[in-house]
């Protein structure tokens, strides 16, 4: 029996909430001279970055003092509740310090650790995705096709955000294969890629050294118009997931990724 709309409508809409006070945070903050500092694992983080989530906590708090809280920049909490929020502030700090448009906060509910709906808002492009587990996917306002192809590697592109460009890495073999099975790949997407293969404009996604507040979000959005979202062995994303995350909207190029 799917998930009724009606059971998770008043989250849903709290989510909105949520996601639209992120994007005044980031409207009425000035991006030019950013402060920016680096974390242990040597990622960018702003003041924005922490403002925002600080926030988000604080309203999810005061509204739901019982679920649990999953987020990048604090301290997790309640996270064995049935119920938890999962927060990217900023996912594609990078970008939003260069200026770039490719960033988003991403908001996902978790009941029983299962994603129920998940949103990605993207102030700078406009556009918000979100997913609802069973009752499709939305850009917009606008409901997204639910489809799949039947693409080959050979017939497609590949988007990745780069995580391994630069790192010794055994995981770079995976890629290095991966760009000769495949036309050509592009970089540096971040959350946008995952919107856009929603939308049927990116047929491929490939990443690794992701969190759960990064792919999450993301797993209604892409199931929900017919995509596949998983790790590199075909497991469901979940919290104890290892960070390799694929998506793609061809089962017959997934399951050929799957054996690179």
């Amino acid at each position: 029996m799917g998930l009724k709309i009606r059971e998770i409508n008043d989250y849903l809409v709290f989510a909105k909430k949520l996601v639209n006070h992120a994007e005044q945070i980031i409207k009425k903050n000035p991006i030019n001279n950013l402060k920016v500092d680096f974390k242990f694992d040597k990622s960018p983080v702003t003041k924005i970055d922490k403002t925002i989530e600080r926030n988000l906590r604080s309203l999810i708090k005061k509204k739901y003092p019982n679920h649990g809280i999953y987020g990048e920049e604090y301290n997790n909490k309640n996270i064995n509740s049935s119920h938890v929020w999962v927060i990217d502030p900023i996912d594609g700090t990078k970008n939003f310090i260069n200026g770039n448009g490719n960033y988003g906060t991403l908001i996902a509910l978790c009941i029983d650790s299962v994603p129920v709906f998940g949103i990605i808002n993207c102030p700078q492009l406009k556009k918000k995705w979100i997913g609802i587990k069973d009752n499709g996917a939305f850009c917009n306002g606008k409901k997204l096709k639910k489809s799949s192809s039947v693409l080959s590697l050979k017939d497609l592109f590949f988007s990745t955000s780069g995580m391994t460009a630069f790192r010794s890495s055994g995981k770079n073999k995976k890629y290095n294969s991966l760009v000769k099975k495949t036309q050509y790949v592009t970089l540096g997407g971040d959350c946008v890629q995952y919107g856009l293969l929603a939308e049927k404009r990116i047929p491929l996604v490939v990443e690794s050294f992701l969190k759960p507040f990064d792919y999450l979000p993301l797993v209604n959005i892409i199931e929900e118009t017919g995509g596949i979202i998983t790790d590199w062995k075909g497991k469901a994303l979940n919290f104890q997931s290892n960070g390799d995350v694929v998506a793609c909207i061809s089962k017959k190029a997934y399951k050929q990724f799957l054996k690179v």
